[in-house]
């Protein structure tokens, strides 16, 4: 019987009938797929056990030393039942954006997708923003521009390829419709009035009575006339975010009104201090001071790179030659060597992802090695020998 099977067997067997299984489910509420796996590793005493323990244990490792992708990111890789391993990756993310994540593979098994927020700097552990689900797909709306961390951790004895990208999406609907950044013209912190005032928005140009439309679900919480703005609007979501229309055409809705991304909240003009501008909008965000729209709109259009390298070396374990070994945080010349070897050394080729391969070293370390330096400094090992074994394995 594949150890899989048997896994799947224990936990079957550990969970009790039926009524038990409710009553776990009214006595245990899970936050995540990978906490609600935990518990049932608990329930079932496999957490204890030595197959358990290195899975926890390779799951809190990631925190220690991620690696550095430059998004938007896609990873393919394959996974040995043998082989027990989590993936952790640092994401440099800017408040405004959504980062989506998904983690998929055509065989079957779970894998669970987590991201933190470090917080080391204020004595605490991560805090756990948000959780893939049962797809492998994860939405996060960026609040604080900081460092990240992704964690992406596969079930236990998992066994076939896998699937990872990485990329950025406005978290906003934009709010003219049927137009992009490409539209603005003037951008948030621009000078106004001779330097006496920055421009706290952007602007966006458009005919005449395009459509201004909700950039999320909210509350319509006023609407003027007069002043630098002239017709206005503004919106309040749930999160506390306000956002500014001005200079409008016309207004369609009334103080109060509760609406949905896309409804129209009236049309472009000119009225305000505009009068002497082609129409345009002045679209604005307020929370705690105003905050400068662009990474909340912007679709970035990128693709990122096609995987270059020979996938048949996914999930494979090289022997070494004598020839220094030289790992990157990212994937890329320009990034910085962090890890550098001069003795032989055996690497899990874990992936890749554009012309790099994603590895890791038997004590547990991994980065980026460019697909020209495997070729140079590694020979394939022999099936059945030692050096293509993983450090970590299971045993019977």
């Amino acid at each position: 019987m594949r150890p899989r099977i048997i896994l799947i067997v224990l936990l079957i067997l550990g969970s009790g009938c039926s009524t038990q299984l409710e009553e776990l489910r009214e006595r245990y509420r899970p936050v995540s797929l990978r906490d609600a796996y935990v518990h049932g590793l608990k329930e079932t005493g496999i957490h204890d056990s030595r197959i358990g323990q290195a899975w926890i244990q390779e799951g809190d490792a990631v925190f220690r030393a991620p690696v550095s992708p430059t998004l938007p990111y896609v990873e393919e890789g394959r996974l040995s039942a043998t082989d027990i391993m989590a993936l952790g990756y640092h994401l440099e993310l800017t408040r405004g954006q959504q980062v989506v994540v998904e983690a998929s593979t055509p065989d079957g098994f779970q894998v669970f997708a987590d991201l933190y927020e470090p917080m080391q700097e204020q004595g605490l552990p991560h805090r756990r923003l948000s959780s893939a689900d049962s797809t492998g797909r994860l939405e996060w709306d960026v609040r604080r521009t900081k460092t990240y961390l992704l964690r992406v951790q596969p079930e236990i004895l998992a066994e076939g390829s896998f699937r990872l990208s990485i990329r950025t999406d406005p978290s906003l609907v934009f709010p003219v419709a049927g137009h992009s950044t490409a539209d603005v013209q003037s951008r948030f912190g621009a000078e106004r009035d001779g330097g006496r005032r920055s421009h706290h928005g952007i602007d966006i140009f458009a005919r005449r009575g395009t459509p201004v439309v909700a950039v999320r679900s909210g509350r319509v919480r006023s609407t003027r006339t007069g002043g630098l703005g002239g017709k206005q609007v503004w919106l309040r979501d749930s999160l506390g975010h306000n956002y500014y229309y001005a200079h409008l055409d016309s207004q369609m809705v009334e103080v109060g009104q509760v609406v949905e991304p896309g409804d129209t909240l009236g049309t472009v003009g000119n009225t305000g201090n505009a009068r002497t501008t082609p129409p345009h909008l002045h679209f604005g965000i307020y929370q705690s001071g105003p905050q400068d729209p662009w990474p909340f709109v912007f679709a970035p259009n990128l693709r990122p790179s096609r995987i270059a390298v020979d996938r048949s070396l996914f999930g494979s374990w090289r022997a070494a030659d004598a020839s220094p070994l030289t790992l990157r945080g990212q994937p890329s010349r320009r990034s910085p060597v962090t890890i550098e070897t001069t003795a032989a050394a055996r690497l899990h080729i874990i992936g890749g992802t554009a012309s790099w391969y994603h590895v890791r070293l038997d004590d547990g370390r991994s980065g980026y090695l460019p697909a020209s330096q495997l070729a140079m400094t590694y020979a394939a090992s022999r099936p059945g020998s030692p050096s293509a074994l993983s450090p970590t394995t299971v045993g019977s």
